[in-house]
């Protein structure tokens, strides 16, 4: 996810965990170093844990954002509501660039927990607060830093979205091509993400001239794509005639980006939708939905993003 100032970033990872239930409970946590867009690393401290009645671990995070982390959260949630999880502390209020810390993991299961194998999802959560480099980069490394993602073709949500996105802001041609070429990738999973936030990226980087582009994402088939670009029409305070069309959207993404742009013109007349939308299941919908509500100063849906993110 793009990181701004003050914006909520959301990192998480699923570790698969054999369960073998047996006289005990043998949980396989991945000894992998698992690195989220090389920015936060998550380790678990072992391979295994045996669980009798209760177990312990400790899950290592380190921050390698060359900026501050605040109100680093770990959420381990079971795929069985029998396993009991507990994370100690529940909140670290700042990590510094470079700093490690660790996070204790409780996890107790009753012995009539049936046999299988189940999954623990391990999401890290952070606040960034003023996204500030040691140095300032030029445009020649950043523009190189894009060339290089680009030739690798192993596609990062990291530096090159980043890059691109600050060459897009000074209108450079080789961070718009970037951006527009990952959009423009086939894919789901980490790659329909990607897309995504470089679509978003065209909005926040003020691309302008990209507005006929972007008209033309709201007839894709896939409502990921098409909310976005709604999101993005909205950052850009461009076609909100085209964006009123889409407030009755099926699809409760695409509805919800389209109010959420419009709050974004200042049109207060979405708030009462936005408040309801807030409640919905998808997590996504209630994401943007909050980000809409705050565009137009209901500062409490800030504590939504970070129920939401936790």
């Amino acid at each position: 996810m793009v990181l701004k100032s003050g914006r909520r970033v959301l990192h998480a990872c699923t570790l698969m965990v054999g369960l073998m239930l047996t006289s005990t409970l043998l949980a396989h946590l991945c000894n992998n170093i698992y690195r989220t867009p090389e920015r936060v690393i998550v380790k678990p401290e072992k391979q295994s844990v045996t669980l009798k009645d209760t177990d312990q671990f400790r899950v290592f995070v380190q921050n390698n954002y060359p900026t501050f982390l605040h109100n680093v959260r770990l959420s381990v949630k079971p795929s069985i509501e029998s396993v009991k999880v507990i994370v100690e502390p529940d909140v670290f209020k700042v990590l510094k660039p470079g700093e490690r810390t660790s996070f204790r993991v409780t996890i107790s299961a009753p012995p009539r927990t049936p046999r299988g194998r189940y999954a623990l999802t391990f999401g890290i959560s952070a606040r960034e607060i003023g996204f500030r480099p040691a140095e300032r980069p030029s445009i020649e490394q950043l523009r190189q830093v894009v060339l290089k993602e680009r030739r690798a073709r192993w596609y990062t949500a990291g530096s090159g979205i980043l890059a691109a996105e600050t060459l897009a802001r000074h209108g450079d041609k080789i961070g718009i091509d970037y951006l527009l070429h990952i959009i423009n990738q086939p894919g789901g999973g980490h790659i329909r993400d990607m897309r995504g936030r470089c679509i978003r990226a065209l909005g926040s980087a003020n691309c302008r001239e990209q507005i006929p582009f972007l008209k033309q994402l709201l007839s894709h088939r896939d409502g990921w794509m098409r909310g976005n670009a709604l999101l993005s029409l909205g950052m850009l305070k461009a076609e909100r005639n085209t964006i009123q069309k889409f407030v009755k959207e099926r699809d409760r993404f695409v509805r919800t980006c389209a109010l959420t742009a419009l709050a974004m013109h200042k049109d207060e007349s979405v708030k009462p939708s936005l408040e309801q939308l807030i409640n919905d299941r998808d997590a996504y919908v209630r994401v943007v939905s909050a980000w809409g509500l705050i565009a137009i100063g209901e500062k409490d849906a800030v504590k939504v993003l970070d129920e939401v993110l936790s």
